[in-house]
């Protein structure tokens, strides 16, 4: 299922927390809701899930706008989990299995399936009260899949999670978008966006800055980054002209050009200055093109 969010805002009071925002979710593809807190990736979530309403513009699912029939065919994990405590794990996904109409012997079954794939097949019977907050977590995208749905919007889905739960979460994740699944997530784990998202939209002060596939977006930046390792004070780099920022990571310093800055030129000035054992333009991460922009956005 396709979906359209064209030009939607939304203001609370005088605050404007999303302005004219678009932006296309398809089948098949991982689409990456990022930005800093208070951006308005939430707001526009919920305006999508039909919680809030957009005081302007519309959002399309395959041509129509949101019903019931669309509604059941969206799988939702929220920032704020919210399992009941006292009920056991088999009580609860049969509890959000009626909700979206399933039969309980078909919401039974989904459930052992899911369980076992999510090697959660021993907490049947367990209080949610007692397992812990990672194994809560993957209960609650369990608990988001138990109806099989087209679409997946996901808030956070790997908070709380350690490096081995993550995993099994990132691979269903990809798994679902092979399947054909139209899936939107917003997170601040940025290497983990870049490892799971095929399209990125950026979103700061309630405003679209920037979106694209990652490829896209790093045709941009490819030529305003440069790293360089040497064993003497970077120091000596300072006031080379077109050389707005230097940053050391580990062991190589790594430099932000000015946009329009002459690399070739920077580079015979880097030799001149320092000895080198590494000195290259360097492709950005999708953390380094995050800071850039929502730095000059501000």
């Amino acid at each position: 299922m396709n979906i359209q969010i064209q030009e939607i805002s939304k203001i609370f009071k005088e605050l404007t927390v999303a302005d004219r925002i678009s932006f296309n979710v398809e089948p098949g593809k991982v689409v990456g809701l990022l930005g800093p807190n208070g951006a308005g990736k939430t707001t526009t979530i919920r305006m999508i899930l039909d919680i809030l309403k957009p005081d302007s513009g519309q959002i399309i699912f395959d041509g129509q706008p949101i019903n019931r029939q669309i509604r059941n065919r969206i799988g939702y994990l929220p920032e704020e989990r919210g399992l009941y405590q006292k009920f056991q794990v088999m009580d609860v996904i049969w509890y959000f299995g009626r909700l979206k109409n399933l039969p309980k012997r078909k919401s039974h079954i989904e459930a052992i399936r899911l369980l076992d794939a999510f090697k959660m097949i021993d907490y049947v019977e367990e209080p949610i009260g007692h397992l812990s907050k990672g194994t809560q977590q993957k209960l609650q995208f369990l608990v988001c899949l138990i109806h099989n749905p087209d679409i997946l919007i996901m808030d956070e889905p790997m908070a709380g999670l350690d490096p081995i739960n993550q995993q099994i979460i990132r691979a269903k994740i990809l798994q679902l978008r092979d399947e054909g699944k139209t899936i939107l997530l917003s997170t601040h784990q940025l290497l983990e966006a870049e490892n799971l998202c095929d399209y990125f939209v950026l979103i700061d002060h309630g405003k679209v800055v920037l979106q694209g596939t990652l490829p896209q977006i790093q045709k941009s930046y490819d030529q305003n980054m440069m790293v360089v390792e040497t064993k003497q004070d970077p120091g000596l780099l300072k006031g080379i002209a077109g050389i707005r920022k230097m940053e050391l990571r580990d062991s190589a310093l790594y430099l932000l050009l000015d946009k329009n800055a002459q690399v070739k030129e920077i580079m015979q000035k880097i030799i001149q200055k320092v000895d080198v054992s590494r000195l290259e333009v360097h492709k950005p991460s999708l953390h380094d093109i995050f800071m850039q922009t929502i730095k000059g956005a501000q």
